[in-house]
C-alpha cells in the first residue's frame, strides 16, 4: 500500500521589515508573547521574534478561524507545541522555524511535521561535522573548502532539524541520523520508537538560505509548495499573499 498523500502548506517569509511592520506584527501578539519579546536583549531579536511569532498567528489563525491575538497554543509530553481551544480538534500540525531575515513556516492535518531554515555562513564545517555527523556526511564535507563546504553542512543540518522537529526529539541524538547526502529527493531517517521519517530540501528558499521539512515515513508530501512573501504583504492580505512554487522532491 503506497503512503497517504498529505497536503503540506508552507510559507517562506522574509522579515526584513520596517518599523511600521514590526509595530503591526506587535498587536497580533498576546500579553505572553509581548512579555517573552522584551525579556530579549537586543532590539534585533525582539524584532525577529515579533514577526516570526505574528507569521505564525496570522496564517494558523486563518486557517483555524481564529483572531491571531487569541490563538492558545499547548504543548505535547515530547514538548512539541500544538494548537489548544477551537482549533485543537482540527488535526492541524504546524512548526515554525527563523534564522536571520526569513522566517519558514510549515502546516499539514496528516500527523507531525517539521521545518528548519538557516543562512549559510562561515563555520568550522569539517571540524563540527566529525564531532557530531555520521563518518559518511563528515567525510564529505570534510572534502570540499569555502563555501561549498559551509553549504553541504548547512543542507545536511537543516534536514537533520527538521526531522528532530517532527518526532520532538533532541538535536544532538538527530545530528546522528543519516540523511543521504548524495541521493536526490527524500530521505529515510530512523528515529526514536524506529520510526521512520522523511526529510527533503525545499524550493523557493533562496540562497544564503537553506530549508527542509520532514514527516513521518508513512505519509507523503501532496501536494508541496512552498509561498513566497514578504511579511508585510502576509500581514497585511493574509496567508493567500505572495507568490506559491510547487517543489519537487527530486531536486532538494
Amino acid at each position: 500500500m503506497s503512503p497517504q498523500a498529505v497536503p503540506v502548506l508552507l510559507w517562506c517569509v522574509s522579515t526584513r521589515a520596517p518599523d511600521r511592520v514590526v509595530r503591526a506584527a506587535r498587536l497580533l501578539l498576546p500579553a505572553a508573547d509581548r512579555e517573552r519579546m522584551a525579556r530579549l536583549r537586543s532590539r534585533t531579536d525582539q524584532h525577529a521574534f515579533a514577526l516570526s511569532r505574528a507569521v505564525l498567528r496570522r496564517c494558523l489563525g486563518t486557517l483555524t478561524g481564529e483572531a491571531p491575538e487569541d490563538l492558545r497554543f499547548t504543548r505535547q509530553d515530547n514538548g512539541k507545541p500544538e494548537v489548544a481551544g477551537a482549533g485543537r480538534g482540527s488535526g492541524l500540525a504546524f512548526n515554525l522555524s527563523h534564522t536571520a531575515g526569513l522566517t519558514l513556516l510549515a502546516v499539514t492535518w496528516g500527523g507531525p511535521v517539521g521545518t528548519d531554515v538557516e543562512r549559510v555562513r562561515q563555520v568550522a564545517a569539517a571540524r563540527i561535522a566529525a564531532r557530531y555527523f555520521p563518518a559518511d556526511e563528515a567525510a564529505a564535507v570534510a572534502a570540499l573548502s569555502g563555501h561549498e563546504a559551509w553549504d553541504l553542512f548547512f543542507r545536511l543540518w537543516v534536514r537533520k532539524e527538521a526531522c528532530v522537529k517532527a518526532w520532538g526529539g533532541r538535536l544532538r541524538e538527530g545530528m546522528r541520523a543519516s540523511v543521504q547526502p548524495a541521493r536526490p529527493g527524500p530521505a529515510a531517517v530512523r528515529g526514536p520508537g524506529r520510526r521512520r521519517w522523511g526529510v527533503w530540501g525545499l524550493c523557493g528558499v533562496a540562497p544564503p538560505h537553506r530549508g527542509a521539512g520532514g514527516q513521518a515515513r508513512g505519509t507523503r508530501p501532496g501536494p508541496l509548495t512552498v509561498r513566497q512573501v514578504t511579511v508585510g504583504e502576509l500581514l497585511e492580505s493574509g496567508p493567500t499573499a505572495g507568490r506559491g512554487r510547487r517543489c519537487d522532491l527530486a531536486a532538494p
